[in-house]
């Protein structure tokens, strides 16, 4: 009886986890170089401020020229500007900008420089409710 009891706790466990997994929507944005966790402390929260906070996790995807913050998606409020990393030209930003703006409703073609050499923003298109 004890370990019947035992295999019902850890399905209902396992089922609670993959449940709340499955309600988390999570995806990466690109921050710049990010160089430890003290600097992903000071640059992610910023990164992922309207993209329903931080989820604490980010990586180097090309070292000493980009990292990624882990947000979470979100579908309410805030602007409407994607964190691109740094783009250099129109013809750059004809290929950062749609995939930054993946989680609205489409790049609107306008974009601007942030941080210069290091992070530019994508206007989208009005988010999906």
């Amino acid at each position: 009886m004890n370990k019947s009891f035992s295999l019902m706790a850890f399905t209902g466990i396992l089922f609670a986890c993959v449940f709340q997994v499955g309600a988390v929507q999570a995806f990466d944005v690109n921050a710049g170089p990010i160089w430890d966790n003290s600097d992903a402390n000071v640059k992610c929260p910023g990164t992922c401020q309207w993209y329903g906070g931080w989820n604490g996790n980010w990586v180097t995807t090309i070292q000493g020229q980009m990292s990624v913050c882990g947000c979470n998606k979100s579908s309410e409020g805030g602007s409407n500007d994607a964190n691109a990393g740094p783009i250099w030209n129109d013809g750059d930003a004809k290929g950062k900008c749609p995939i930054a703006c993946k989680w609205y409703n489409g790049w609107n073609n306008q974009w601007r420089t942030t941080r210069p050499s290091q992070m530019s923003v994508c206007g989208c298109k009005q988010r999906v409710k």
